[in-house]
């Protein structure tokens, strides 16, 4: 609940509307930083610094601005994993597999479920996932219908200047 009296932090500019999540000062909709929302997703557990919707220019600066950069470059690196099905079992029968196998459910779609893994492994410094099996399943609610994916993979490192075909 903001009072109408309240002043921008920032800008001292009366009618600051909007709070930072993090040291709760007042802001005004121009000085204020907002978080998108589905920023920090793909995170295995989101800090409870990256969920608020709303921070001054101080805050988003010192604490949320680099991890946000961060995140963006580990999911840009995530597009280029290499993937690999189970079907592919044949071109990947030589490669080690050591690591416990990702578990990804409730994904909207099959791409958000490899590239939530794949960030997984970019995170664990990994560069492939193989083994991939996907699955979905239809839920129908009336006349809603949705479906819903799960995948499983396991993430390894290839070394790209050794293995042919890459």
């Amino acid at each position: 609940m903001t009072n109408s009296t309240d002043v921008c932090k920032t800008c001292r500019k009366p009618k600051a509307n909007f709070h930072c999540g993090l040291c709760s000062d007042s802001i005004c909709k121009s000085c204020a930083q907002f978080l998108e929302e589905g920023a920090f997703s793909f995170l295995r557990k989101v800090p409870a610094d990256f969920t608020h919707p709303t921070y001054c220019t101080n805050c988003f600066d010192d604490k949320i601005s680099a991890p946000l950069n961060d995140y963006n470059q580990k999911l840009e690196e995530a597009r280029e994993v290499y993937i690999f099905t189970k079907d592919q079992t044949k071109q990947t029968r030589l490669l080690k597999r050591k690591e416990e196998p990702y578990v990804v459910e409730n994904c909207e779609d099959e791409q958000e479920a490899l590239l939530r893994m794949s960030f997984w492994a970019v995170e664990a410094k990994f560069n492939a996932l193989i083994d991939i099996q996907l699955s979905h399943k239809k839920i129908i609610v009336g006349s809603h219908k949705k479906t819903i994916w799960a995948a499983t993979a396991i993430p390894i490192f290839i070394d790209p200047d050794k293995v042919r075909g890459f």
